[in-house]
């Protein structure tokens, strides 16, 4: 393997920002060492690439711009038995086999453990944008599992806020079907955040998204759809609310009486409900056993309630 001078990239400055001794000194030694032409045969892909979804046209247009321009940003690998593991940069690997090159430009980071590579996967592809959001939140979710961590400690960890990452995973709310929209790039990340604004319901969550689909909404419309669902939903309730309180201001005079005189016997409110002067019912509230108790003895000293057109079945 030979070597090449020019390291590059946000991901490896994100990686020497980090605050983990094991990540820092393996990339500090990856930097004196410089970029290496590493053999593509020794190269394994990583099992917890972020990534799992690869166009292949897009790897086709990668390969196209490498062979003109070069490789901008090198693979950035580690060395694990022998040989070698992706961190990142898996779209570039792919991109050089399709062109059948024998070595890949790479950095290399030796003495990393299994437990710090998701960790390094997730931050070198997250600062190069090379990742689908649902990609990313399932890799948050993941981190946040494997280590054992808070959504805090992960967020100084990857260089984020914490509101980003549990923003970000609150698209996991999202059910697998319209997760894997956005997997295939049908939907985008602000699409995603409409949906779940829209409903709790899969199924309407599901109508919407295709419709989106079906009819290329843009985020804004989306947001105009939700907005006017919400204030169509806000009226309903306010009718349903204002029908109610007519319905109590249109209780007949005579009820009120009687609940009024009622709640005076019994010291409690007392509800009086009337089904059209055929049948009804009383309902006494009490919030105690005492008061309960108190209540049964005050019924079994009353007599003659006259009831002439109300027919009552006291609840309690």
């Amino acid at each position: 393997m030979s070597r090449k001078g020019g390291l590059g990239g946000q991901g490896m400055n994100a990686l020497i920002k980090s605050t983990d001794k094991e990540i820092k000194k393996a990339v500090e030694e990856a930097e004196k060492n410089g970029i290496l032409e590493i053999d593509i045969s020794l190269i394994d892909v990583n099992p917890d690439q972020p990534r799992k979804v690869f166009n292949e046209e897009e790897i086709r247009g990668l390969a196209e711009s490498i062979k003109e321009n070069g490789l901008i940003n090198p693979v950035t690998l580690r060395e694990k038995d022998g040989k070698y593991q992706i961190i990142s940069g898996e779209r570039r690997f792919r991109a050089f086999k399709y062109l059948n090159k024998d070595k890949v430009p790479a950095l290399v980071l030796k003495n990393i453990p299994d437990s710090k590579m998701l960790e390094l996967t997730l931050v070198e592809n997250i600062q190069r944008a090379d990742l689908n959001a649902i990609e990313i939140a399932r890799s948050y979710k993941k981190l946040i599992y494997d280590l054992n961590i808070k959504q805090e400690e992960l967020a100084n960890r990857v260089g984020k806020s914490r509101s980003t990452i549990s923003n970000s995973m609150r698209i996991l709310e999202l059910n697998e079907n319209i997760q894997n929209l956005i997997l295939e790039n049908k939907l985008t990340e602000g699409h995603a955040r409409t949906i779940l604004s829209f409903s709790d319901n899969d199924e309407e969550r599901d109508l919407f998204a295709k419709e989106i689909i079906e009819k290329g909404y843009s985020v804004r419309e989306c947001e105009k759809i939700v907005k006017e669902k919400k204030e169509i939903v806000k009226d309903n309730n306010n009718d349903t609310q204002n029908k109610n309180i007519k319905k109590e201001h249109k209780k007949d005079p005579n009820i009120k009486k009687l609940e009024n005189d009622l709640e005076k016997i019994f010291s409690t409110k007392v509800n009086v409900i009337d089904k059209e002067g055929k049948e009804g019912k009383i309902i006494i509230e009490y919030y105690s056993a005492d008061d309960l108790s108190r209540i049964m003895d005050i019924l079994d000293n009353v007599h003659n309630i006259n009831t002439n057109s109300v027919k009552h079945t006291i609840e309690y």
